[in-house]
């Protein structure tokens, strides 16, 4: 309760909060301010994620700034803030440049698996090319430690996953698994590999091969009963036709 100058007491008015940032304005703080258009703009803005990928190498995600990122890039800070509004808004750029990139090498290979006499060995090379992506692309593994506590990260990587399990989805389905239960074995395929790989790049510095091996056995077993009956009614329509 508040005295007035009367003396009355009143209800304490509430202090008001200073706002703080909203999702949609937390959002809007990590988009581009805008894409370069000419030649030189954009040699700038690919030096730019050249420079972050290899400093996070470097130094890693926590000690990285614009300015480094700049100076590594051979720009003023003034230029690199032409395009990013911030550090996070880089990182996040550099990440889906990757997570993207991965995501169409995945869904290329994938593509043909169901009905094929080969679908392991069409998988494994899958599981393969996404984790030899994984090493050889600068600045992959502090990105994946940022992503863990990054929620705009964290939402691009579910958004990628969706993709390529949509993809898996669509071979399952073609297998004779109905819709909806082959978008959720997709889904936690994805997800085991995800998370294997995600082990094998962090705590080993991804030299430790036997883990990728073990990422193919469990993505195999997995899908081993559902590419199976379709291996077996490709098998009965090629017998029947001869």
């Amino acid at each position: 309760m508040a005295v007035t100058a009367k003396g009355k007491r009143t209800a304490a008015t509430p202090r008001r909060r200073k706002a703080g940032k909203t999702p949609r304005r937390a959002a809007a703080d990590l988009d581009l301010r805008r894409m370069p258009m000419q030649a030189r703009g954009q040699a700038t803005f690919e030096r730019v994620l050249e420079a972050t990928a290899a400093l996070l190498d470097e130094v890693g995600g926590e000690r990285l700034t614009t300015n480094l990122i700049a100076q590594a890039a051979g720009i003023n800070v003034a230029t690199l803030y032409q395009y990013f509004p911030n550090k996070q808004a880089v990182l996040l750029t550099l990440f889906k440049r990757q997570s993207e990139a991965r995501r169409e090498l995945g869904e290329r290979q994938l593509v043909g698996s169901s009905g094929s006499a080969d679908w392991r060995r069409i998988i494994s090379n899958a599981v393969e090319s996404v984790a030899c992506a994984r090493t050889s692309t600068p600045g992959t593994v502090p990105l994946r430690q940022l992503m863990r506590s990054s929620p705009e990260l964290l939402e691009h990587e579910l958004q990628s996953s969706l993709h390529i399990a949509d993809t898996l989805a669509t071979e399952l389905q073609a297998s004779g698994i109905k819709r909806d239960r082959a978008v959720l074995v997709a889904r936690c395929a994805i997800e085991i590999l995800a998370s294997i790989l995600d082990m094998w790049t962090i705590e080993t510095g991804g030299r430790d091969n036997r883990i990728v091996d073990e990422a193919k056995t469990a993505v195999l077993g997995y899908l081993g009963p559902y590419f199976e009956k379709s291996e077996a009614r490709a098998a009965g329509k090629r017998k029947r036709r001869r």
